[in-house]
């Protein structure tokens, strides 16, 4: 009898302390101060029309032309357990049958935050930004070509001088190097490292467009830097692979160094991002060196801060991009993109429409593809 009371009582105490509820970040169970988790699904549904078959950069971005497809369906799981300073973070794509995430945070100061798992590593904004809060269908060319894409690892990271002139983010971390899912191939280690100065004095918002239309200026000024040896020149969230002009033959043929610099702010309704590389590639196997530069600017702007009858969920965006690989290819890539964006409830659940021309693709003379799609993407 005296244990069955005091199963009913715990029982009871359990319920007091756990509740169930739908906010921003999905489907939220809470259990007392030092369990949280939340719960979300994604979809993204895109259509496109490519003038030629898929190249190096849209065959993994974008499907077969005239088709539709579901171009992610994930479910993300995140929150906190044991304590409120211990996150975790899991995210799986079904499409691609991966498990993409899956991390952990240690976060009781905010100067000192250590970290470790999987996840596409802190070097350039882009390709850190979820697809979901891209402020095109999605990135832009120069991403295949410089992101180190997702990879396991530690990360020591803080956020310094918070709400000063001087308030910045560091990143500095120790990686395998080899990609997706995979081990060390060569006891050689992606080293990477990251200031980020936020000249707003408080840490930017990782999404673009200026959905909050901020009456302060927001933004940063950033400096990357990457040091690899690995199989690999490229990244995706297949994993590695090679870029346009190489080819591997063994394992740690490649040292890659690469620089990133980046500016971002958004104002009144107006978001500007750019982001500028240079990657330098010692191929040890044929003693060969190579150099490549690239990045992109691209601006998007809500028309009814000026002209009132415009819609205020329409946005208006425009991108330029460019790749340059002159020791290997006498041609530059070149990306010029337009296109609209209509928020129903921030990038939670929008719809989004480009249109780009592509110009020399794979660095090959005269070989331009236009390139239209229409996308769908809803976050619950």
């Amino acid at each position: 009898m005296i244990s069955s009371c005091y199963l009913s009582a715990q029982q009871d105490s359990i319920h007091q302390n756990t509740s169930f509820s739908y906010g921003n970040k999905g489907w939220k169970l809470k259990h007392g101060d030092n369990f949280l988790m939340n719960l979300q699904w994604r979809l993204q549904f895109r259509g496109v029309v490519n003038s030629e078959d898929p190249s190096f950069f849209i065959k993994e971005e974008d499907t077969q032309s005239g088709s539709f497809n579901v171009q992610r369906a994930r479910l993300k799981v995140g929150g906190y357990a044991y304590s409120s300073n211990i996150n975790y973070y899991l995210e799986y794509d079904f499409p691609s049958n991966n498990l993409l995430n899956f991390e952990f945070t240690f976060s009781k100061y905010k100067a000192i935050q250590f970290k470790l798992g999987q996840w596409k590593i802190n070097y350039n904004t882009e390709r850190f930004i979820s697809s979901g809060k891209q402020q095109f269908v999605d990135r832009s060319i120069s991403n295949r070509y410089f992101t180190f894409d997702r990879q396991v690892g530690i990360m020591l990271q803080g956020n310094i001088f918070d709400k000063k002139v001087a308030s910045s983010n560091y990143y500095i971390g120790v990686f395998n190097g080899s990609g997706i899912g995979t081990q060390n191939e060569n006891n050689h280690y992606l080293l990477m490292g990251r200031y980020q100065w936020n000249f707003s004095k408080k840490t930017t918002k990782m999404f673009f467009s200026d959905l909050d239309k901020m009456n302060k200026v927001e933004g940063f000024i950033a400096v990357s830097a990457v040091q690899n040896t690995s199989a690999y020149t490229s990244f995706s969230s297949s994993g590695g692979g090679q870029l346009p002009g190489y080819a591997n033959d063994s394992s740690g043929q490649f040292d890659v160094q690469q620089l990133g610099m980046e500016l971002f702010f958004k104002y009144k309704g107006f978001s500007f991002m750019s982001e500028n590389h240079i990657k330098k590639v010692n191929d040890l196997s044929n003693h060969k060196k190579s150099e490549l530069y690239g990045g992109y600017l691209m601006v998007g702007f809500f028309f009814n801060q000026l002209i009132t009858f415009v819609p205020p969920k329409l946005e208006l965006i425009a991108r330029v991009a460019k790749v340059k690989n002159a020791s290997l290819f006498n041609n530059e890539i070149y990306e010029y993109s337009t296109g609209v964006n209509w928020f129903f409830h921030a990038h939670r659940n929008k719809l989004s429409a480009d249109f780009s021309l592509l110009k020399n693709m794979d660095f090959v003379k005269s070989d331009d593809n236009y390139r239209i799609r229409l996308q769908w993407d809803v976050s619950f």
